[in-house]
């Protein structure tokens, strides 16, 4: 049982029994697009919490009524430009699961095809393709740092290797 102490648009602030804090926000989708030629489409979109363009995967809460493989399916439409021909679930990740009840529902795409679907985001997303041999350098350099985007390419390329 928790009381709520705060309700915003996209979280809650809850405090639990024993006067612990928790941010309550509901699930999400997490890509890692894949081209034919083994390159990642990033985007490069606003961090409010950090005041600076971050490199991040396509992703996104359900809508009513979506399944998270539509959900999938439609934030990389709106965010990349491209639908999948394939979706295979990775798995599912928690960010901070002491502090945070959101799940990330993580999915490879493949077979990306064009196709454009508009946004509800009030800004321009730019992309960034990097090989997925070679996603560390961004990782060495400082320029990827979100965690849950590091390890889903992580089991990007482990679910891929068990594949051969």
């Amino acid at each position: 049982m928790s009381t709520p102490v705060f309700r915003g648009e996209y979280f809650s602030i809850h405090l639990d029994t024993m006067n612990t804090e928790y941010v309550e926000t509901g699930n999400e989708v997490l890509v890692v697009p894949l081209t034919a030629e083994e390159e990642v489409i990033l985007t490069v979109e606003p961090s409010a919490a950090f005041g600076e363009p971050t490199l991040i995967l396509p992703g996104g809460s359900t809508e009513t009524g979506e399944d998270y493989v539509e959900t999938a399916s439609r934030e990389l439409q709106e965010e990349i430009g491209y639908v999948p021909g394939q979706l295979d679930v990775l798995g599912t990740l928690r960010a901070f699961s002491k502090y945070l009840t959101v799940q990330s529902f993580v999915y490879l795409a493949r077979d990306l095809r064009p196709s454009r679907l508009e946004g509800d985001e009030g800004y321009t997303i730019q992309l960034e393709r990097v090989p997925l041999s070679g996603f560390e350098v961004l990782i060495d350099s400082g320029r990827l740092l979100d965690a849950r985007v590091i390890a889903a390419l992580y089991m990007t390329r482990r679910f891929l290797r068990n594949l051969e």
